[in-house]
């Protein structure tokens, strides 16, 4: 009896440890399921959860600039419209007092300002440290029919004056920027503190904004720029915007008068600044080769149309990389790689239309490959009468889309919207159409290795054209809940939960001509939903998955019982009989049946018998 006690209590241990398991997992799945989702889409939630990484700078005093340098340019705008004509003898480029920088002002004229032009209006603040090295110390404002360009055969750098004393932008407001290199050597403009580049945002950041003019960029990098808003997000093409009156720091006194271009008196330029002039159109843009690495914002546009953008590559932005924020009509985005950002990759906002990604990457990102938002900016009667339509037309084609932190592809609202010939792999969900998104075509996608879904269209009134797309690894290939789908024509693979999976209402959803294969419960699950047609799909390529349950059905079934009887018998039989064994010396199997010769002395003579006697 002793010798089996070890047995039995190492069976008991085995059976604990299952069990234990078994409850760590359970639980690790619900606490998983219970928790909270983060409120909105473009916000960073405090609670990390797929939202991408937390903002590291600091809120409350990086806001309080971003409406200073509102403020600043308003001023500068306003006073570049009326100078002219009320300031005696003003001709060419001038400077105005603006905290603590001065702004150079470069107006109109036929040819480009150049970095020899700076040099002659800015000796103090624009000098040359090296042959092809400049330092900016104050801002610059470059306006409508001027154009300022930092061009050159071997390239050049333009540090920006960056750090905890003051920092400076170049801003065209109205007018243009061009940075041109060649393919040997790029035009670069950085942040600079004094050691490097400025990686502080919490006082401020250099920053390059276009407003209201055209920007080119070719064969030129970008790093190191802006901070908390997408205006001063480090590269920044936007429309017209408007800002409160700008307030100079009581604190900062005016300084010396500069070499180069005249700075006006601010008591004189009083009474001009009441009068206002912010009547800007919209930004083009054409950019090429460019390289933006490290900003708050990668590449920020807004209000533009006719943006083009071509070989470009964004990456290691403390927010998102590309980002189309509003009214942003005709834009094409080619050959362009946006990777290891804070939160979205390329985020397409609400209101842009007409935008066409194709041949893009979105890789590695904190959030969201690529975000596109066509919902209405207002969804009934608002303060400033916003019209309540929905926007579409957008297009992600040919691209891939791989190893973001939640979703391949989001789809949040609008209308006529195609995800086609993309591929798309090791997402959270491959492709998500919610907020009532109508006409999405997600068609002829390689879908692979999602942990969830190859596809999900969720949330009442959604509809999806899901048709001949090759999904294949994760849970579930496509998943419909309380929305409307086609899926059809579809080859699903190595699936480990469902094929299809249907939830709630699911009116006009038809599931239909679909090869479906892999291992799970069901492969297509229908039970708990309303109003779908499922119909002619392929399921031979799907099996069962070995469950518990399944596993305990296939082993107890009633022969399997008579042999599990047998076998204790024979088991105890055995224990039994053990213990009746004696330990014996070796017999003779035929001693009963011994000769008679062998009782006797044998053949005996008579003559013997008798001498004996």
């Amino acid at each position: 009896m002793s010798s089996r006690k070890p047995v039995l209590l190492s069976l008991l241990a085995l059976v604990f440890i299952a069990l234990v398991g078994a409850g760590f997992i359970a639980a690790g799945n619900l606490w998983k399921k219970s928790e909270a989702d983060a409120v909105g889409r473009n916000e960073i939630a405090a609670n990390g959860n797929i939202q991408g990484e937390l903002y590291t700078g600091d809120p409350r005093s990086e806001a309080r600039i971003v409406q200073s340098e509102e403020e600043r340019l308003v001023y500068v705008r306003t006073i570049a419209s009326a100078a002219r004509w009320r300031v005696d003898g003003l001709e060419g480029p001038y400077r105005l007092h603006t905290g603590a920088t001065n702004t150079l002002v470069l107006p109109a004229r036929t040819i480009p300002y150049t970095a020899a032009d700076l040099l002659q209006l800015a000796p103090d603040t624009f000098k040359q440290l090296a042959s092809s090295t400049y330092m900016l110390t104050e801002n610059i404002v470059v306006l409508p029919g001027a154009t300022l360009s930092f061009s050159g055969g071997e390239g050049i750098t333009v540090r920006l004056e960056s750090n905890k004393d003051a920092f400076v932008s170049i801003v065209a407001l109205g007018g243009s920027l061009a940075v041109a290199g060649t393919e040997e050597s790029d035009v670069e403009i950085t942040s600079w503190n004094g050691a490097g580049a400025d990686t502080d945002t919490a006082d401020g950041r250099a920053y390059v904004r276009v407003i209201g003019g055209h920007a080119s960029f070719s064969h030129a990098t970008v790093s190191s720029l802006g901070f908390w808003s997408g205006n001063t997000g480090g590269l920044a093409l936007t429309g017209t915007d408007t800002a409160g009156t700008f307030q100079d720091s009581p604190a900062t006194a005016e300084p010396a008068a500069p070499a180069g271009a005249r700075l006006l008196p601010e008591e004189d330029l009083k009474s001009l600044a009441d009068q206002t002039d912010l009547d800007y159109s919209v930004v083009t843009a054409g950019i090429d080769n460019l390289t933006v690495r490290d900003n708050a914002f990668g590449l920020f546009v807004t209000n533009a149309r006719d943006v083009a953008i071509r070989d470009t590559t964004i990456s290691g932005s403390l927010v998102d990389g590309l980002v189309l924020h509003r009214s942003v009509t005709d834009a094409t985005i080619t050959g362009t790689t946006s990777s290891d950002n804070a939160v979205d990759g390329i985020s397409v906002g609400r209101s842009s239309t007409r935008v066409q990604l194709q041949d893009v990457t979105a890789s590695g990102n904190g959030r969201n490959g690529v975000s596109l938002d066509g919902q209405p900016l207002a969804d009934g009667p608002n303060a400033v009468g916003t019209a309540v339509v929905t926007y579409g037309g957008n297009r992600v084609v040919k691209s891939t889309v791989v190893d973001n932190g939640r979703y391949g592809i989001e789809v949040s609202g609008g209308n006529n919207l195609r995800v086609t010939g993309n591929a798309i792999r090791g997402n959270e969900v491959g492709v998500v159409v919610n907020y009532g998104a109508t006409g999405v075509s997600i068609i002829d996608n390689e879908i692979r290795d999602q942990e969830l879904q190859g596809v999900a269209v969720r949330d009442t009134g959604a509809t999806a054209d899901i048709r001949r797309n090759t999904i294949s690894g994760g849970d579930t290939g496509v998943y419909i809940r309380d929305a409307s789908a086609a899926v059809s024509g579809n080859t699903m693979s190595s699936l480990s939960g469902h094929g299809v999976s249907l939830v709630g209402s699911v009116p006009d959803t038809k599931v239909a001509g679909n090869d479906v294969g892999g291992y799970g419960t069901v492969a297509i699950w229908d039970e708990t939903s309303t109003g779908a047609v499922v119909e002619e799909n392929e399921l031979l390529n799907w099996h069962p998955a070995p469950t518990v349950h399944s596993v305990v059905n296939s082993v107890f079934q009633p022969l399997t019982f008579v042999w599990l009887l047998l076998g204790a018998l024979l088991v105890a039989t055995a224990f039994t009989r053990k213990r009746h064994l004696r330990v014996r010396t070796i017999r003779n199997p035929y001693e009963e049946r011994v000769p008679l010769t062998a009782l006797s002395r044998g053949i005996v003579r008579i003559d013997d018998v008798r001498r004996t006697r």
